[in-house]
């Protein structure tokens, strides 16, 4: 009888562990992303129409340390450049943020500091994406007119 409480709770042990072993990470760039938007959320005072993240609720504390504790989530992916960015290269984006105006805290891959924040071109998605299109290219692709059915 005292066996079966032993088991349960062995068994339950290697369940734990087999779950922190499997929830592991490769994520990369995880503490770069995490100082980028930190640096963009400490702009929110001066940038209150500059939306950073999704609408920050919170019941306690500034709408900065609702959007930190946000990134500090939502940067456990990683940045989707590929790879982990050098020090100096985030050193020198968050100094953009910081000194910038309200456009750089918007979209700071703009600015020339923060351009390797736009990933690589995906070599397999080469040729899908595009606008859609719309009725007016339908119109006027290849017939040699400008759209408006002339000729």
């Amino acid at each position: 009888m005292r066996r079966r409480p032993v088991l349960v709770v062995l068994g339950s042990c290697t369940l734990a562990f087999a779950a922190v072993v499997a929830c592991g990470s490769s994520a990369q760039g995880v503490d770069a992303c995490k100082t980028i938007e930190h640096a963009r959320c400490g702009q929110i005072p001066s940038c209150p129409n500059v939306t950073v993240s999704p609408p920050i609720w919170y019941t306690s504390g500034s709408a900065v340390d609702a959007c930190n504790r946000y990134y500090d989530t939502a940067c456990a992916h990683g940045l989707s450049i590929g790879s982990n960015p050098s020090t100096s290269d985030v050193n020198q984006c968050v100094d953009a943020i910081t000194s910038g105006d309200c456009s750089v805290v918007a979209t700071p891959w703009s600015n020339a500091s923060c351009v390797w924040l736009i990933p690589p071109a995906d070599e397999d998605d080469a040729g899908d994406g595009g606008d859609g299109g719309d009725a007016t290219d339908a119109s006027d692709a290849g017939d040699g007119t400008d759209g408006e059915g002339g000729e």
